[in-house]
């Protein structure tokens, strides 16, 4: 960061004004001030005066001035190759970066797991009733900024309240070890009775410092310091939540189970709960939109459909 701070600085304090350089540019490509005039919307006089401000910051000639054209001197020439570069490839990054405005979308943002095991699961429905509306959903595990990433409604896994956002629906969940039935099955033992010190843990990274840990887990239970220092030295880590569901399904290890995140996992028993064990964490899943912001038509559909979901447990 103090590497691209400085990067900064220099720039500005290098160059005097990028109107100038995009008038430079222009005169350079087009060798002539009136066709520049023409191409920006200006005078060939305001033409000129930028060119003639910029020489004299950079105290060199870049034109030599004809009676019908310009031509340009070699620093000229030079300066002019380098911006021309710089100013397509800033062009073509725009471009490529650029999200259309497509009418009747709806952009959702949500953590990878929450998209993975919630809502992508339950959005044949969604579209059944609305089949005009474009959905486009962000997956990110990073903390999501509704403003920055120009969400129209995101699940925000924390505490309430947001500075940036208003709540609409609240969803809580409990946490519980779980693994696959075929683990238990090779280990000789059953669900309620397994003791998870001689189980292999799988451990997650914690990408937001409010997800629950292992040891934060066992620290609720008043379990103690063991099954801490057991995920410590886990062998199989992954940095996704999605990675460590399929691999304790795969009957790798014990993962932590989410009751709201892997309830049709369970249902299904492809997972199996293990222990009575479980913790309510303080945080919840929240549905919010941004400040301020009135929700379009096809927004408003999708918040309706999503908050008759965000329901208590049966």
């Amino acid at each position: 960061m103090p590497q691209e701070r400085h990067i900064a600085v220099q720039l500005r304090r290098a160059v005097p004004s990028l109107a100038a350089l995009a008038t430079f540019e222009a005169a350079a490509r087009l060798e002539s001030f009136t066709l520049a005039a023409a191409e920006l919307g200006v005078t060939q006089a305001a033409v000129s005066r930028q060119v003639k401000a910029l020489e004299g910051e950079l105290n060199t000639l870049l034109f030599r001035r004809g009676h019908r054209r310009v031509t340009l001197t070699a620093a000229g020439a030079a300066l002019a190759s380098t911006v021309g570069t710089s100013f397509a490839r800033i062009a073509e990054m725009i471009e490529t970066i650029r999200q259309p405005v497509v009418p009747d979308t709806v952009t959702v943002g949500a953590t990878l797991a929450f998209s993975h095991f919630w809502l992508v699961p339950r959005l044949a429905e969604f579209r059944s009733l609305h089949p005009e509306v474009k959905l486009r959903l962000v997956a990110d595990d990073g903390a999501n900024d509704v403003r920055r990433d120009r969400l129209d409604v995101a699940v925000r896994y924390g505490r309430t309240p947001f500075e940036d956002a208003e709540v609409l629906a609240s969803l809580p969940d409990r946490a519980f070890p779980v693994c696959s039935p075929r683990l238990l099955e090779r280990m000789g033992m059953t669900a309620a009775e397994a003791d998870l010190l001689r189980l292999p843990l799988i451990a997650s990274d914690l990408v937001n410092p409010t997800w629950l840990s292992w040891r934060g887990w066992a620290k609720a239970l008043g379990l103690g310091p063991e099954l801490g220092r057991a995920s410590d030295l886990s062998r199989l880590r992954f940095n996704h939540y999605t990675d460590t569901v399929q691999a304790a399904m795969n009957g790798e290890g014990v993962a932590m189970g989410w009751a709201r995140l892997l309830a049709d996992h369970l249902r299904e028993g492809r997972l199996v709960r293990i222990g009575t064990g479980e913790v309510t964490p303080e945080e919840w899943h929240h549905l919010i939109v941004p400040l301020g912001r009135m929700p379009s038509p096809a927004v408003q559909a999708f918040l309706d459909w999503i908050a008759g979901r965000f329901v208590p447990e049966a």
